[in-house]
């Protein structure tokens, strides 16, 4: 975790995508699939509510239970906050900015001072992570967004899949294209 001041605790992450900087901002603000692209966040409820959403997740990074409530506040078109009502984290910003043809995120977490080894422990170490999986989702979504089903299938299905379900399900799909790559091998060999 990197501080911008001694008296700050802040970490973030900057992700370059090739969208263009107000879809990446609209497509962001479904916060529910924003926090579902955290590959380490196991999304047990979410609901919103008046002025902000009701969570209970699991930190498979840590192994802490989030729970409780994050107030959204909109800070101007391309950028929004999400305010925590307890625990270490005190917000999560996201911002975007015109890069180009595309765009960069920029999502900074703040921390208030941990008083104990126990509450350092509570640092999500997820965020460079979960900078990580947002590219490869808008990479995606760039390169096969057009097919008729794909955002249906991110959308409705990979999202909405456990973080520990979909690296099953990425693990049973490389496992049986190489399998298959060796029975097409063998047959050809043995042809």
């Amino acid at each position: 975790m990197r501080a911008e001041s001694p008296e700050e605790n802040a970490a973030w992450v900057d992700v370059d995508l090739p969208q263009s900087a107000r879809e990446v901002s609209a497509y962001l603000r479904d916060i529910e699939r924003l926090l579902r692209l955290n590959p380490h966040l196991e999304i047990r409820r979410f609901a919103a509510v008046a002025g902000g959403y009701e969570i209970e997740a699991l930190n498979e990074m840590n192994g802490l239970a989030v729970s409780g409530r994050l107030t959204f506040r909109e800070n101007g078109t391309e950028r929004f906050t999400l305010d925590y009502e307890r625990g270490l984290k005190l917000a999560t910003e996201v911002s975007v900015k015109p890069l180009g043809a595309g765009a960069r995120l920029h999502i900074r977490e703040t921390y208030r001072q941990p008083e104990s080894d126990a509450e350092l422990e509570q640092v999500d170490r997820s965020l460079t992570p979960w900078g990580q999986a947002i590219r490869r989702h808008f990479l995606g979504l760039a390169r096969w967004g057009r097919l008729p089903a794909y955002r249906w299938w991110r959308e409705r299905v990979w999202l909405a899949m456990r973080p520990r379900e979909r690296r099953l399900t990425r693990l049973i799909v490389w496992a049986t294209a190489i399998e298959f790559i060796l029975f097409i091998a063998a047959v050809w060999i043995f042809l």
